[in-house]
């Protein structure tokens, strides 16, 4: 993804699509369907605990990617920042935006704005609905931190996915209760507390886990992501096989990411260690039936 101020120009952009795009949801493919040749998509970018990262955002966006932090643009008219897209994009012809879509010192801008300062084509794309909810990203944040996994990916059209990097937990997982990986990334907004069914990927390969997040409230009290990968059955798939093998091998990548499915238990305190370890061998059980009946909605969008 290339910084905006960091071009001189480019000539092949000739249309593009401009907004956030932090939660990648359904409503952003249309934008991205409106695009066609020449297409690129231009990100801005707020501080905030975010919903996909840059490698996530190159891996389903199909178009040039380039971003620009709105503080570097905050100040600027609409009119100086549909000048500086004419500079740096000199035969840009389209512009592809949400109705939602505000820009300008101030937000004194409107999608409805454009075309008195921009001289090509304007598509405002209404607002998208699923099975009649609005989506917008705010809704789906809203709904992760509930813990109301299903219909956050409903809106999103995948599911919700974190990954960060691969770091040392308590030890007390492998050596009393069961082992697991540990991820840190504080920067993705966190679904709330508790115990997940989830999917996770290793370098190239993904297996069925099941995932904590929350704070340790029987040990340390300390927050903590942490997954255990299900160990293999022979009904499992041989993609699900070599990942198990891949991890008995320690070949373990530097990073992982988690993909949330369904929440199956609020987070709680137990009086030991041998009571947590009956309730998560519960936990188990119940990831293993409900994989058994689940695929797997990375980026496909569902009808």
């Amino acid at each position: 993804m290339q910084n905006l101020f960091s071009i001189s120009q480019d000539d092949n952009v000739v249309s593009i699509a401009i907004g956030k795009f932090d939660g990648l949801h359904r409503a952003h493919r249309k934008l991205f369907a409106a695009l066609g040749a020449g297409g690129a998509v231009l990100v801005v970018k707020i501080p905030k605990q975010i919903l996909s990262s840059d490698s996530m955002k190159q891996e389903m966006i199909p178009f040039s990617l380039f971003e620009v932090q709105w503080e570097s643009i905050r100040n600027l008219s609409g009119a100086d920042f549909f000048a500086l897209l004419g500079r740096k994009f000199p035969r840009l012809s389209r512009v592809v935006v949400g109705e939602d879509f505000y820009f300008g010192k101030n937000r004194e801008c409107s999608a409805n704005d454009i075309a008195c300062l921009f001289d090509g084509e304007v598509v405002v794309i209404p607002e998208v609905s699923y099975h009649g909810c609005p989506i917008h990203t705010d809704t789906i944040r809203a709904l992760l931190q509930n813990g109301e996994i299903e219909k956050a990916n409903a809106l999103l059209g995948r599911s919700y996915a974190i990954e960060g990097e691969i770091v040392r937990g308590q030890g007390i997982g492998k050596k009393t209760l069961i082992p697991t990986l540990n991820v840190c990334a504080l920067d993705f907004v966190q679904p709330k507390s508790g115990v997940y069914l989830t999917y996770t990927r290793l370098g190239g390969l993904l297996y069925r886990s099941i995932s904590f997040l929350g704070n340790r409230l029987s040990t340390d009290h300390q927050f903590a992501f942490e997954t255990h990968v299900l160990a293999p059955e022979k009904e499992m798939p041989d993609f699900i096989k070599n990942a198990s093998v891949y991890l008995i091998e320690s070949q373990i990548p530097s990073k992982m990411s988690v993909y949330f499915l369904h929440r199956l238990r609020a987070n709680r305190a137990f009086a030991d260690l041998s009571e947590l370890r009956a309730q998560i061998e519960l936990d188990v059980q119940s990831a293993r039936l409900l994989h058994q009946a689940t695929t797997l909605p990375l980026y496909k969008e569902n009808a």
